[in-house]
């Protein structure tokens, strides 16, 4: 097999046990609203694993949308996950992994995600603009305590946890066979 195989085998199984893991710690908690492991695992995948962890967060969000069939989250689940990925893919890249960092990031993207899940909820449910502004308020002040519970698991699991779980991923990948065959030619080259 060669390298560029190699590569992309490896860059698919990484997406793919991300993509897992991420449905996985979603269903774990869904049965206690808006308390989700989500944000921190995308955001890990982000910071750790740069444009493949947006690429899970893809499949996450085309995995969910087959599971639970489409409706207007699912928009906000294609702008908001991937971009979350990114944000933390480029953080990845320009600093060292703070939980003080990803903590205030992680605020505000997830202000972000309740802004934008009532912004899309009214514009494609209602069809029309006129009072959209009132009809927002009403929406958005109507879901204040799931985002309020869904802020504060943020607010506990990024301090806690995106820093070791950030270094254990990197060691994880650290410790993945090298992609070059072995000097003697026995093996499988991996």
């Amino acid at each position: 097999m060669n390298k560029a195989l190699r590569r992309t085998t490896l860059a698919v199984v990484q997406i793919a046990v991300a993509s897992a893991t991420v449905s996985a710690a979603k269903f774990a908690l869904m049965a206690i609203p808006n308390v989700e492991a989500v944000s921190l695992l995308l955001a890990v995948y982000g910071f750790v694993l740069g444009w493949k962890g947006i690429a899970a967060a893809l499949v996450f969000c085309a995995s969910e949308t087959l599971i639970w069939g489409a409706g207007t989250w699912v928009v906000s689940y294609f702008t908001y996950w991937p971009f979350l990925a990114g944000v933390f893919a480029l953080l990845g890249k320009t600093v060292k992994p703070s939980a003080i960092i990803a903590t205030v990031v992680a605020f505000v993207m997830t202000l972000w995600f309740c802004v934008l899940s009532s912004l899309v909820d009214v514009g494609l449910t209602s069809g029309n603009f006129e009072n959209f502004g009132e009809r927002f308020t009403i929406y958005f002040l109507r879901g204040t305590w799931f985002y309020v519970a869904q802020i504060v698991c943020n607010l506990v699991l990024f301090p806690l946890l995106f820093k070791p779980l950030t270094s254990s991923l990197n060691r994880l990948i650290n410790k993945t066979p090298p992609l070059t065959p072995p000097e003697n030619g026995s093996g499988n080259g991996i």
